[in-house]
């Protein structure tokens, strides 16, 4: 049997012993690839560190050393130890623990390994409990005010950097024709992109202003609001004027009220005043009406003339109204930014960090969202590498 595998026989690495493991490691001419191991199927971090918390103390890998203290680093914690003369290093990455032992390893030590070090897992078991209870705990979830406001933010510049409508040229020739055709197609294909962005934009503006309130209550909501469930349940389900007159009263941070009254906020109560109309898909023939058409029977008499297919098209652009659509939106956004405005230097300061995270935490202890994750994902590559889940052993 490989010595590492004697789990309870692990020993905390001196400092010397720490220094001696990084200069007597293998090199490209005399690698032992058997020696080291990836595990990501059988082992859960938090897990090991528990138990290596408990056992060993604080982690006392190289790594630590380089480690910045916040959550942005391929190597959150290591351990260096010892079995009898036989190095083990143990280093976890966001999801992986990477094993390093100084000694050959075939495929069925790696397996007695792992399972002894989950059985010593219950010999600590009590002690790795209490571990586990002092760790913050935090749910990741979705900012829905993220993704809408990304989407709008994309809708909003196709509608603004969309080319006016060309005029459709007149047809004498087979040539002027084909150039009429043409033009028609691209007319139906900037109806398509510009029509279809401006219904999006219109139907999720309203709902990213009302992620983005509920976002600055998740953040700022006072305990005594917080922890009382019926007062909370009303702050949050009250409709959008109330909820945003409350803010100060109800959240921590803001230097005064909202004012009500300013221009900025009347046009984005405007704005919010059509949400339910179009939300719940509703229909209005005669407010939303596009032109009248007479009928003799089964005639059909216009009331307007002209080019009946550029009549369509100025029939959308009148009916989508692009230019309303944007308006509507940048008043939002002001409106949004009033909010903000509100806050005080410091609740800006980490107001500004967590609104722009698409996958902030929510502490469950303490009832708090903030930011705890990098915006970015990595993972280190090296050639050759070996898995536990690749492993020729049946588990």
């Amino acid at each position: 049997m490989a010595k590492s595998v004697d789990v309870a026989s692990w020993v905390r690495a001196t400092p010397k012993e720490v220094v001696a493991f990084y200069k007597s490691r293998p090199g490209p001419r005399k690698p032992n690839r058997s020696g080291f191991l990836i595990v990501r199927a059988h082992l859960k971090p938090v897990d090991v560190y528990a138990y290596l918390r408990v056992r060993f103390g604080t982690p006392n890998g190289f790594q630590n050393v380089l480690r910045k203290d916040d959550s942005d680093n391929w190597i959150h914690w290591d351990y260096s130890l010892k079995a009898d003369d036989v190095d083990i290093y143990i280093a976890g990455t966001s999801r992986d623990i990477h094993f390093i032992v100084s000694e050959r390893m075939r495929d069925v030590d790696w397996k007695d390994l792992i399972l002894a070090l989950k059985a010593d897992f219950g010999r600590n078991g009590r002690a790795k409990s209490e571990m586990m209870q002092s760790f913050e705990r935090y749910v990741v979830f979705q900012n829905k005010f993220v993704t809408l406001a990304d989407l709008c933010a994309e809708m909003h510049e196709v509608i603004v950097d969309m080319p006016p409508a060309h005029t459709l040229p007149i047809v004498t020739t087979k040539q002027s024709l084909r150039r009429y055709r043409s033009e028609v197609k691209r007319l139906g294909k900037r109806a398509a992109d510009l029509y279809g962005n401006c219904l999006k934009l219109r139907l999720l503006t309203p709902i990213m202003a009302e992620a983005f309130v509920n976002m600055v209550i998740l953040m700022f909501c006072k305990d005594e609001v917080r922890n009382d469930r019926a007062a909370y349940e009303a702050f949050i389900r009250s409709a959008i004027p109330e909820r945003i007159a409350a803010l100060s009263e109800n959240c921590h941070g803001f230097r005064n009220a909202i004012d009500q009254t300013t221009p900025v906020y009347r046009d984005f109560k405007r704005v919010m005043d059509k949400r339910n109309f179009a939300i719940h898909g509703n229909m209005d023939p005669v407010r939303e009406q596009i032109e009248t058409v007479y009928f003799e029977g089964r005639r059909p008499l216009f009331a307007e003339g002209g080019d009946n297919i550029l009549k369509f098209f100025d029939h959308l652009e009148r009916m989508n109204a692009p230019e309303i659509v944007v308006a509507d939106y940048e008043a939002v956004h002001l409106f949004l930014a009033e909010i903000a405005g509100q806050l005080s230097d410091q609740h800006r300061a980490f107001f500004d960090q967590v609104i722009g995270d698409p996958y902030p935490g929510y502490d469950l202890n303490r009832k708090r969202t903030t930011r705890i994750l990098p915006d970015h994902y990595v993972r280190g590559l090296m050639p050759r590498m070996r898995y536990d889940d690749e492993l020729k052993v049946t588990w």
